[in-house]
């Protein structure tokens, strides 16, 4: 009998070629929980039926938006699968999935980042830490970095006036403004890490560290970060995509055009900018970027 298992195990290892750590991660988890929902492991059931089957059995237990995201994974295996000749046909062709939930995420207004600022200060463990957090949250506010982007950002990276990013999402380099305020607050934060500790190594090129061992931060260290800032903050909304999601509405807001924000946010296209464009429409109290990027 041919095992589901065993074609897993195949399309991971292709995955593992040209997927990063974190998607083919994904691809397993995913996947895991497709193949536990399962009745067996018998290759045969996989069919079209099965496949909206597995929907319908999401639709029970979680809003829309969470089952594409469930789904897709198993959509691309088993596109795999037809495309590797071990299935007869695409059995993913037809099997549609409900409509997004409607939901819309406002964007931080300049009140908001004021009391999210004054958060940090106030109720950091100290001066280093404060400056830290600072930075980080201004880097995906203000350029709209990713949380992966932070966590891999090096000295080497950051120059007066602009940002190199290096191996972003797709493995596209990008450069993305940097406001001089932020520039010397990561500058002031990187001289005080790195050259007052005896614990860092001076060839230690990443910009963020943890500061418990002085090793660079995780992607970990951004989620902790901003679960304490909701509580603290009394934002409820808060997140780390929450800060991107703002920096792309104001930009558009304040007179930034589609193809800059294409650029400065790494998007391959405007499919998911239309959402942007639609909410500087209505949210004109929008946190406002620097002028840096409307010169």
């Amino acid at each position: 009998m041919q095992l589901i298992s065993d074609y897993i195990k195949m399309f991971i290892q292709d995955r593992k070629v040209y997927c990063e750590d974190v998607t083919v991660q994904s691809y397993i988890f995913y996947l895991g929980r497709f193949t536990k929902w399962l009745d067996s492991d018998d290759f045969e059931q996989l069919t079209k039926h099965t496949l909206r089957e597995y929907i319908y059995s999401l639709r029970t237990q979680m809003k829309n938006t969470s089952i594409a995201t469930n789904y897709r994974p198993v959509k691309a295996f088993c596109k795999w699968l037809y495309q590797e000749d071990y299935l007869d046909k695409d059995i993913t062709i037809g099997v549609k999935l409900p409509k997004k939930d409607p939901a819309i995420v406002e964007p931080l207004t300049d009140e908001e980042v004021h009391q999210i600022d004054d958060t940090i200060i106030n109720n950091s463990l100290n001066d280093h830490l404060a400056l830290r957090n600072y930075c980080i949250f201004h880097l995906m506010l203000d350029c709209g970095l990713r949380r992966k982007e932070v966590v891999q950002l090096r000295r080497l990276d950051i120059k007066h006036g602009r940002i190199i990013i290096h191996n972003a999402k797709n493995n596209k380099d990008r450069i993305v403004l940097l406001p001089d305020f932020l520039y010397l607050s990561i500058r002031n934060y990187y001289n005080e890490s790195h050259y007052t500790h005896d614990s860092v190594k001076n060839n230690s090129t990443f910009v963020f560290l943890d500061m418990y061992d002085n090793e660079p931060i995780t992607l970990n260290t951004i989620k902790c970060f901003y679960q304490d800032l909701k509580s603290l903050s009394g934002i409820e909304r808060i997140h780390g995509h929450l800060c991107r999601h703002t920096f792309a509405t104001s930009f558009l807001q304040y007179g930034g055009d589609m193809e800059k924000l294409r650029l400065f946010m790494g998007h391959a296209d405007y499919e998911i900018l239309k959402n942007y464009l639609h909410l500087s429409l209505v949210y004109p109290d929008v946190y406002k970027l620097d002028d840096i990027f409307f010169k």
